[in-house]
């Protein structure tokens, strides 16, 4: 047993017990390591060096395949840090060098390659959330890598018995320095990288997501200015929402804030936990839970009065959830939910693209409702509450430090004079609509507050500056109000059957708080910078509808497994489109079978003396098989008969090759008659005869 392959399986071992470590995979890793132990200790080898090239391009189509079917709690415990597939890869990384104990080779040595792909699999196994205890352990076993790589290379040197000439006895001390010096660097390049982690993480989950939302697209704790014209702007064409609904789903709401400050707006990070009804605990205000989905109540409501929304993002936006305004319940496929003093949902982890959700609404709610499920309703309650609190009316009509006193002036000559917080709102929206311009994007001059600018000078903006300066206009009259991210989904698929929200349709509002109605939506924007309802083109609506039936189906797989492949199939067979699939492929067949009868040769004739040639000519070759001379396919009779001649000089082969040649001047002579056939029978007829 070499010391190479030895190695190869002591880096198998260390890449399985990290993987058991970091990602909670003790079975798989167990299996893994069996299976090495057995390429190790026997001598079974499956595969030559050639058929083991083809093996990447399996290993391929096989990632492709389970990372599109297969729901990630199936090969990973816990999940990445910002690559969700770094487990998978890892895990595939590590089944190829197993692999390769099965590979016959020469002196039954391992690839030299092996410990790059060792590497590569542990760079992705370090996508975890550690500890520092598991980065102390990670670390450690980063070491053992190190010098297991090293034993490796030095190993690959070793050429069966062939050893250096020129190896001194000092080598053993100096692949030990070596190795130490490597061991040293690498821990302490760890433990720095360590620091930047979190700089680290997001640089890299740019690189790996490019299409996913920057973090200050206004869904994250911080809206800066100019970040949702970034969304729109960044694969605005992209589909980021799917909605299936009756009527137009509207304002979805993703994140609101309070706080103005430089350009930026804060949110406030206090949150309420919102745990799921106990299954037949909902009293009959909410529909029970469905399938993975479970039920999030916030208010006491008929459902019969519900406003149904299945919603499917088609991008990872961490952990923000659009709902519509006056939200009375939602089922999510998670456990825990948290609601801020705006309704603000989120999720306390992130969600993977495609986790489709149910928001149950009401326009009631929106407004005035009667009762509420929330515990911390001093926390939770105040986006629908009748009144709202002394210590929030504070923070909802506070105004940004250094307001330039002439933005007061501007808010007392717009709704100073009117009474009610109705009129005022009213007035705020007739102001911006009549003396602002709509434009996607604005050029704010250096050191200047941008909301002060575009108040003041009044330059065409784009909606966060109409949002923002309704926002601020309000409060200076006293009308609480918050500014408010997400999209406005009104673009209809008409094949789908559903609603869609593009990136270009992410949109700011403010939300202003009347003692009449409720909550209100605040549109200051005009409307040529607001989505309007719209349809896509034919082929690109067919295409998105495709798309989102593969999301659904794939989901439906993920969740149900092979259940869920049977009740689409027997959809299929149940529905119109699965006879006219039938009529289609019965036509192509028969159009088909046509095609070939009518290309296919005439019938062989029954003219016995055909039946004689080809019974002749079977015999020979049959003759000359026996004794090492076969016709191929290929050849023709002449060609035969010319390799019969300059293979032997024996008489009988040449005679052979004469009969060959007279063969093929009566078969393909234009004319067959007894005559000939019977010539060509005399002609060692002994021979042929004795075959038959």
């Amino acid at each position: 047993m070499n010391a190479q392959r030895s190695l190869g399986f002591a880096l198998v071992v260390l890449q399985a017990a990290a993987l058991a470590y970091c990602f909670r995979t003790p079975l798989l890793s167990g299996v893994v390591v069996a299976v090495a132990l057995v390429g190790w200790l026997s001598n079974l080898r499956l595969a030559t060096p050639d058929r083991a090239r083809q093996w990447p391009v399996g290993l391929v189509v096989l990632y492709l395949i389970q990372r599109t079917t297969v729901p990630p709690a199936w090969y990973s415990g816990t999940p990445s840090l910002f690559f969700s597939d770094s487990c998978l890869i890892a895990e595939y990384f590590l089944v190829f060098q197993v692999a390769q104990f099965f590979v016959r080779r020469e002196d039954d040595r391992l690839p030299s390659y092996l410990p790059i792909l060792a590497i590569v699999a542990f760079t992705c196994l370090g996508d975890f959330r550690a500890s520092d205890q598991a980065r102390l352990v990670f670390q450690g076993m980063s070491i053992g890598l190190i010098a297991l790589t090293a034993g490796y290379f030095a190993a690959c040197r070793l050429r069966g018995h062939e050893r250096s000439a020129t190896r001194t006895p000092d080598y053993p001390v100096l692949l030990g320095i070596v190795l130490l010096m490597s061991g040293g660097l690498g821990w302490a390049g760890a433990s720095s990288l360590y620091h930047h982690a979190r700089e680290i993480e997001m640089l890299l989950g740019a690189v790996m997501n490019p299409h996913s939302p920057p973090q200050s697209a206004g869904f994250s704790g911080q809206g800066r200015l100019g970040s949702v014209a970034a969304q729109k702007a960044g694969a605005g064409s992209r589909v980021a929402l799917r909605i299936y609904a009756d009527d137009s789903p509207g304002y979805l709401r993703g994140r609101a804030f309070a706080t103005y400050d430089r350009a930026e707006w804060h949110a406030i990070d206090e949150w309420a936990t919102l745990t799921p009804e106990k299954h037949g605990d909902s009293s009959g205000n909410v529909p029970p839970d469905s399938g993975d989905l479970r039920t999030f109540s916030l208010i006491q409501s008929d459902p019969e009065t519900c406003y149904r929304l299945e919603i499917w993002p088609n991008e990872r936006f961490e952990e923000t959830v659009f709902v519509p305004p006056g939200l009375v319940a939602l089922q999510m496929p998670v456990d825990k939910l948290s609601v801020d003093m705006h309704g603000i949902i989120q999720a306390e982890e992130t969600l993977p693209a495609g986790t489709a959700y149910v928001a149950l609404t009401s326009e009631d709610m929106f407004r005035l409702p009667d009762a509420l499920k929330t515990g911390d309703t001093a926390l939770a309650a105040n986006a629908y509450a009748r009144a709202v609190a002394s210590a929030d009316w504070a923070r909802l009509t506070a105004l940004p430090d250094n307001l330039d006193p002439r933005i007061l002036a501007l808010a007392a000559r717009v709704a100073g004079q009117e009474t009610t917080s109705s009129e005022k709102i009213a007035a705020v929206e007739r102001y911006f609509l009549s003396n602002h311009k709509y434009q996607f994007g604005i050029d704010i001059p250096p050191d200047t507050d941008p909301l002060t600018y575009f108040l003041l000078e009044k330059p065409p903006a784009h909606c966060e500056f109409f949002a923002s300066g309704a926002v601020v206009l309000l409060r200076a009259v006293g009308v609480p109000c918050r500014y408010v991210t997400g999209f406005v989904a009104a673009e209809r698929n008409d094949y789908g059957d559903y609603w869609v929200a593009r990136n270009r349709d992410a949109h700011a509002w403010a939300e202003a708080f009347d003692p009449e109605r409720g909550w209100v939506v605040v549109e200051a924007t005009p409307a040529s910078g607001v989505p309007q309802a719209s349809s896509a083109p034919v082929a690109s609506q067919v295409w998105d509808a495709l798309r989102a039936q593969w999301q659904r189906l794939l989901a439906a797989i993920r969740r149900e497994g092979m259940r869920a492949v049977l009740h689409v199939l027997l959809q299929w067979f149940a529905g119109p489109w699965f006879v006219a699939v039938l009529l289609v492929l019965a036509t192509g067949i028969w159009v088909r079978r046509l095609r070939r009868r009518r290309r296919r040769k005439p019938a062989r004739t029954c003219d016995p003396s055909l039946r004689e040639l080809q019974r002749l000519l079977q015999a020979m070759d049959r003759r000359w098989q026996k004794v090492g001379l076969m016709r191929h396919p290929h050849e023709t009779l002449h060609q035969f008969a010319e390799r019969m001649t300059s293979a032997t000089s024996n008489p009988a082969c040449r005679q052979a090759a004469q009969w060959y040649r007279q063969f093929a001047a009566v078969r393909f002579g234009g004319r067959v008659d007894a005559a000939s056939v019977q010539q060509l029978q005399q002609s060692f007829a002994c021979p042929v005869q004795s075959e038959e």
